[in-house]
């Protein structure tokens, strides 16, 4: 029963072991690549080695000669004359060296281009079983060995010539679709979703194949979720907006109505102070929300790659800025009076407004917005006349979460998220963020975007 056992799970390993080689396509196809490679490089071997060295044919041919040289020279052996005639016709006509010894072993003569010391055979002058009247050396001019050599290294490369094609095409047909996928999932890690993996039709099946589909359709969920949340940050962002709203509308009724009871007498003193207090904390607090609300909103699309890039005038842009946060527009200066570029409206007005917004909470107030270009980039510069940066600050001021402890408001009212959006905000314009102390006191927070959006590279 237990050998039963036995032979019934080994048969059980075995079905599972094929099982699992016919399902596995690629393995397969490996094997069977390199099946081929090895089968046609030994037949084209053994057609190199067929055609140049017949071995077995050069040594018959060579003893049927020697018994043929035997015997020629046993019919003028003992004419001199017609002797040295033969030898002298072998040697020229076959492009051999010829040497004759007598039956004693003292040489005769010898024919040739050079001393045969090193015969390739030697024949024996006789007819049938008669004794031997001397001996004919033959050497080939030639060394065969040389010969052979090159023709096996002829040979040689032959096959590897066979090897590496087959190899190489095998890689490529195999290595070639894995490639392509992982360029797809790069663009997809860099939140290029659209991208999406395209195969010829042999890899349509088996590992690749089910590779490929998995990644396209992991882009395509990751496509539509991102979507999704974009539509739920907008409408989310809407609903937030709208009871900010209405808490504003509710706050400035409440303050006229503090005021109309102040001046009826209803509110007096200490109370009427702290009422007015109460109420200016609390409208801080939703114009700060709101603020935040619009950093978010800034940064998921930043997120979600959706610039809506228009062309625009970069004098307008900062007005615009200096308007949004109270300040006046002369301010405002720069060497051009026309600076257009290409650029997101509302992602660097939100840039600009932070920048301003910096300056005003942290770096006692703003002292002038420059605007300047180049033939490749667009320079908004804000000054302020706080008390600057210091080393350490430079290197991470434009952080995310970062609040320099010792700048005024540093610690209320802030969640150093500010300076973090206006980096990418540029980063995504194809430029960049900075920031450096002036000279005369304060600081200079500025950012470069290129005039033209770079081009995005398509999957």
């Amino acid at each position: 029963m237990y050998c039963r056992r036995s032979e019934e799970r080994s048969a059980g390993v075995l079905r599972l072991g094929l099982a699992r080689y016919v399902r596995a396509r690629l393995h397969r196809r490996i094997f069977m690549w390199f099946g081929a490679s090895i089968i046609l490089t030994l037949a084209a071997v053994w057609v190199v080695m067929s055609l140049f060295i017949p071995e077995g044919r050069y040594r018959e041919d060579w003893e049927r000669f020697r018994s043929y040289v035997g015997e020629r020279f046993a019919d003028v052996w003992d004419s001199p004359a017609e002797r040295d005639r033969l030898a002298q016709e072998t040697a020229s006509h076959l492009r051999l060296d010829v040497r004759l010894v007598d039956h004693t072993g003292v040489e005769i003569a010898s024919f040739g281009e050079r001393p045969c010391d090193e015969p390739r055979f030697i024949a024996l002058v006789r007819h049938g079983n008669e004794p031997a009247r001397g001996e004919v050396w033959v050497c080939p001019s030639r060394d065969p060995h040389r010969a052979s050599a090159f023709y096996f290294v002829m040979a040689l490369l032959v096959a590897g010539c066979v090897i590496w094609g087959l190899t190489g095409l095998a890689a490529r047909r195999i290595a070639g679709p894995v490639w392509d996928m992982a360029l797809v999932a790069r663009d997809i890690g860099q939140g290029k979703v659209g991208s999406r993996a395209r195969l010829p039709h042999q890899h349509h099946i088996g590992e690749i194949g089910l590779l490929a589909e998995s990644i396209n359709d992991m882009a395509t969920r990751i496509e539509k979720q991102l979507r999704d949340q974009r539509e739920l940050l907008a409408a989310v962002s809407h609903e937030l907006r709208t009871p900010l709203g209405h808490m504003r509308v509710i706050l400035e009724t409440m303050r006229t109505r503090a005021e109309l009871l102040e001046e009826q007498g209803h509110l007096e003193g200490d109370a009427a102070a702290r009422n007015k207090k109460d109420l200016d904390q609390l409208e801080r607090e939703v114009l700060e929300v709101d603020d935040l609300v619009g950093e978010l909103l800034a940064s998921s699309r930043l997120q979600f790659d959706t610039l809506s890039t228009s062309k625009l005038e970069g004098l307008d842009v900062a007005g615009q800025a200096l308007e949004r946060v109270g300040l006046p527009l002369e301010l405002l200066s720069s060497d051009e009076e026309a600076l257009p570029f290409e650029g997101d409206a509302t992602l660097l007005g939100r840039a600009l407004t932070n920048l301003l917004e910096n300056a005003k909470r942290h770096g006692s107030g703003v002292t002038g917005v420059n605007v300047s270009a180049t033939d490749d980039e667009i320079v908004f510069v804000v000054e302020d006349d706080g008390p600057g940066f210091s080393q350490a600050e430079l290197d991470k001021v434009f952080a995310s979460f970062y609040r320099g402890e010792h700048r005024v408001g540093a610690s209320h009212g802030s969640l150093g998220l500010g300076l973090s959006l206006v980096r990418r905000i540029a980063e995504a314009h194809g430029g960049r963020a900075w920031a450096e102390n002036r000279e005369s006191g304060g600081a200079k927070v500025g950012i470069r975007i290129a005039r033209r959006r770079p081009p995005t590279t398509e999957a």
